[in-house]
């Protein structure tokens, strides 16, 4: 199984990282690398990836992604996220990438950056967010192929494409 993610650069990557990394650390749960999932997911070949990344990619520039909340949910890949709002930039991405997709699946979109992946109770999701401060803007730069499936040791980028400056 195949997602594409949209990924900050490298200085907001490294900030949402540190803090993915201490989540992790703490509650025992898988590291993993920050990003905001545009579609998923696809069993394409990889060279129809990067060519649907490439054409997505040609007319983006970076751009900044704004924090609407800090959010909790019951589904293991959302235990604790950064809600982001929907600008016409990420929605035009997206529609960008998604458009490419013959296989038309349905995908639902509620643009996120996740911090922790693990089964928790609602009270303990809601410490983490009581305790937690985090920026509320992220600079997007690139996107990328990620082969996923249910072992996140087992993640693995297949393709890259940065956006213009």
């Amino acid at each position: 199984m195949i997602s594409i993610w949209l990924i900050p650069a490298p200085e907001d990557a490294q900030y949402l990282q540190a803090i993915i990394n201490n989540l992790a650390a703490t509650y025992q749960a898988p590291v993993f690398s920050p990003h905001c999932t545009l579609y998923s997911p696809t069993d394409l070949p990889v060279a129809e990836l990067k060519q649907i990344l490439e054409r997505s990619a040609e007319d983006t520039i970076s751009f900044v992604v704004d924090k609407e909340k800090i959010n909790h949910m019951e589904n293991i890949w959302k235990t604790v996220f950064i809600e982001l709002i929907r600008s016409p930039e990420l929605e035009q991405l997206q529609q960008a990438v998604i458009s490419q997709f013959p296989e038309g699946q349905p995908y639902e979109f509620l643009p996120h950056i996740s911090l922790i992946y693990k089964k928790m109770t609602a009270a303990q999701q809601d410490e983490i967010i009581r305790n937690l401060a985090v920026r509320n803007s992220y600079k997007m730069d690139r996107i990328i192929a990620m082969k996923t499936g249910p072992d996140v040791k087992h993640w693995e980028k297949i393709a890259e494409v940065r956006f213009h400056a």
